[in-house]
C-alpha cells in the first residue's frame, strides 16, 4: 500500500471492563512531529491489513452517518465517539473474558479522501517483575500486568469508515461479535480470501487441463510480483486467467468457478497478503521430503535445476 496518509485528529477512550466502567478522554492527542510513532504504526497496520472486510450496508447505516458527523467539528467528533464507545462497551460486557481495551478514534485523509478509523487495541497480559523491600528484606516476584499491544503487531479489531465513498469495512477475528452483533452488514471477501481463491482455483483447473508444467503456484507468484513491482492493480480474475495462458477451456473454467465464489472481473486485491520477499521465492518438496527453497524466476526458467529420474522412479 503506497497511499498518502494525513492524520487530522486522534481521540482515545478506554473500556475498563475489569472495573465495568468507561474512561473518556476530553482532549485530542498532540500530533507534534516525532511523538506519534505508536499511533502512526497502528494506523498503518490497520490500513494495510489483508483481512479488511468490506460490508454491504444501507446508505443510512448509523456508523456511516456517525462518520459524516464526526468530520464536521471537534465537538461532533467527540460526541459521536462517546456514543460508539458506549455501544461497544455495552456489547463487550456481555462477552466473557473480554480484555480491557483502548478505542482509538482517528480522522484522516487517505489519498485526499476522508476516513474515520475506530481501532480497538486489546490489552495483553504480560508477566512483570516486582521488587519489594520491607524492613530491609527484599523480595522479587512476578505479577501479571496489562499492557497495550506492540506497535508492530497486526490490528485485531477495527471499524473503517470511508466517509467520501460511503463504504464501511471492518477487521475482526473469525466469527467474532463486531459485525454479527453490532454492525450487521453483509460481508464481502477479504484480500486474503481472494488470494486464497486464486491459488485454489488455479491449482484445481490446472489439475484438469494440465496447462502448466509442474506446480502452477510459482507462476501465480511470479505474475503477482510483476504486478506489484509495476504498480499495476492486482485483479484476482485477471491473474488466474493469465496463469492459464492461451488455453481457452481452462480460462473459461477459471472464470466460471471464480464467479461462483463471488469474484468478478473488476474485483481487486488492495493489500497483498504476502510480502514481496516471500512472493519472490518458492519451495520444492522432493520425493524424499527434503525441501529446497529457490527464486521463483530461477525455478520457472530452469536456472541451475536439472530433473532426472532414477531406476526406482524417483525424480
Amino acid at each position: 500500500m503506497n497511499n498518502t496518509i494525513i492524520i487530522d485528529k486522534i481521540l482515545i477512550h478506554m473500556l475498563d471492563l475489569e472495573h465495568s466502567k468507561i474512561i473518556y478522554s476530553d482532549t485530542f492527542i498532540n500530533l507534534t512531529e516525532g511523538t506519534t510513532e505508536y499511533y502512526d504504526k497502528k494506523i498503518e497496520k490497520c490500513l494495510e491489513n489483508s483481512g479488511i472486510k468490506e460490508l454491504v450496508t444501507g446508505s443510512e447505516h448509523h456508523l456511516l452517518q456517525a462518520g459524516k458527523k464526526m468530520i464536521e467539528s471537534n465537538e461532533a467528533f467527540k460526541e459521536e465517539s462517546i456514543k460508539i464507545t458506549q455501544d461497544l462497551f455495552d456489547l463487550c460486557t456481555k462477552i466473557e473474558e473480554m480484555p480491557n481495551a483502548n478505542l482509538m478514534f482517528v480522522e484522516l485523509k487517505v489519498d485526499g479522501k476522508k476516513f474515520v478509523l475506530i481501532i480497538k487495541l486489546n490489552y495483553k497480559t504480560m508477566p512483570m517483575s516486582l521488587i519489594e523491600e520491607n524492613d530491609g528484606i527484599r523480595s522479587i516476584r512476578f505479577i501479571n500486568q496489562q499492557i497495550l499491544p506492540n506497535k508492530t503487531t497486526a490490528v485485531e479489531e477495527a471499524i473503517i469508515i470511508n466517509v467520501e465513498d460511503n463504504i464501511l469495512s471492518i477487521i475482526e477475528k473469525p466469527g467474532y461479535y463486531l459485525n454479527e452483533q453490532y454492525i450487521k452488514g453483509e460481508p464481502k471477501l477479504t484480500d486474503k480470501q481472494k488470494m486464497s481463491i486464486v491459488n485454489k482455483v488455479v491449482k484445481k483447473v490446472d489439475s484438469e487441463y494440465n496447462v502448466v508444467e509442474g506446480d502452477p503456484l510459482p507462476l501465480v507468484k511470479k505474475e503477482l510480483v510483476d504486478l506489484v513491482m509495476d504498480h499495476r492493480p492486482v485483479k484476482p480474475m485477471e491473474l488466474a486467467k493469465k496463469v492459464m495462458g492461451n488455453d481457452y477451456n481452462a480460462t473459461e473454467e477459471v472464470e466460471l468457478i471464480m464467479r461462483d465464489l463471488g469474484i468478478e472481473e473488476d474485483d481487486e486485491i488492495v493489500n497483498v497478503p504476502v510480502s514481496l520477499d516471500r512472493m519472490s521465492r518458492c519451495k520444492l518438496v522432493l520425493d524424499d521430503d527434503r525441501i529446497i527453497e529457490l527464486n521463483v524466476e530461477d525455478y520457472l526458467e530452469g536456472v541451475d535445476i536439472v530433473k532426472e529420474m532414477d531406476e526406482g522412479g524417483m525424480t
